[in-house]
């Protein structure tokens, strides 16, 4: 009973004020909606449109959505690291939070509203599989990552928009910006696709690996002077990155590690 009035508390009264007039940030029930919008598209309404329709090719739309992500992503790396963060800003053991209205943590506030912005558009990518009947991408581990990213980075706006969630979006944005490079120069066609299909292999571990960093990261919450969050809300924020990395692992065993029959 004591967690979920907590819970409560939290969710209605600890509205980081500095973030307060961001669009999307306030209200307790967009972010939802538009989560339930999207599933709905995507399980939906979304193949059912396409039915009985030819896949489309969005082959230019493609190009540009890719050239968007990787350059919003450098660009969010960029910032981060223009402000200070790994140099300025201690993201460390002990952290000091700055709720302050000064211009490094209101610049960190409002990068991390962009991240968040980012995870938004990162929709378009599964609308995109549904346009072109990909309906195999659409997979349980794409949704959940999907939606526990999206829903991570408002939360986390919304409440903690300090240094430590800085870095973890730096460390998200870093394997995005690899990873649309990859689907830009996939969207060449199947001689590239050939060329670079090793790199693929080598994201999936690299968000493996980034998901074990975050979990070491987090870690520190529980050390001597280092709380920065209820330790309940670091154990479920851990959990969802092992869920996430057990979700990923279990891609890579399934795309690179299981034997391939032989065609008698």
């Amino acid at each position: 009973m004591d967690f979920l009035q907590e819970a409560q508390r939290l969710w209605t009264k600890q509205l980081d004020p500095r973030v307060a007039d961001f669009p999307l940030i306030q209200s307790s029930y967009h972010v939802p909606l538009i989560i339930f919008a999207y599933l709905y598209f995507i399980l939906g309404c979304g193949p059912r449109f396409m039915k009985n329709r030819r896949p489309y090719s969005l082959k230019t739309f493609i190009k540009l959505y890719n050239i968007f992500q990787i350059v919003a992503n450098a660009w969010l790396i960029y910032e981060s690291i223009d402000i200070g963060l790994f140099t300025n800003i201690n993201v460390m053991c002990p952290v000091v939070l700055d709720f302050s209205y000064d211009y490094i943590p209101m610049r960190v506030c409002t990068l991390l509203w962009y991240h968040f912005l980012l995870k938004l558009f990162d929709y378009v990518e599964t609308a995109i599989f549904v346009l072109r009947k990909k309906n195999n991408q659409v997979s349980g581990l794409h949704l959940y990552h999907h939606i526990t990213t999206l829903l991570l980075a408002w939360c986390g706006t919304r409440f903690y928009a300090v240094s430590p969630a800085l870095f973890y979006s730096v460390l998200n944005d870093f394997i995005h910006m690899i990873m649309y490079i990859y689907y830009f120069l996939a969207a060449y066609g199947p001689n590239v696709q050939k060329a670079i299909a090793p790199m693929k292999q080598w994201i999936t571990i690299a968000q493996m690996v980034q998901f074990v960093i975050m979990i070491i990261y987090s870690l520190q919450n529980f050390l001597p002077g280092c709380k920065v969050v209820k330790h309940w809300l670091a154990i479920l924020y851990i959990g969802n990155l092992m869920m996430n990395f057990y979700l990923f692992h279990n891609f890579y065993q399934e795309a690179y590690n299981k034997p391939k029959r032989k065609i008698l």
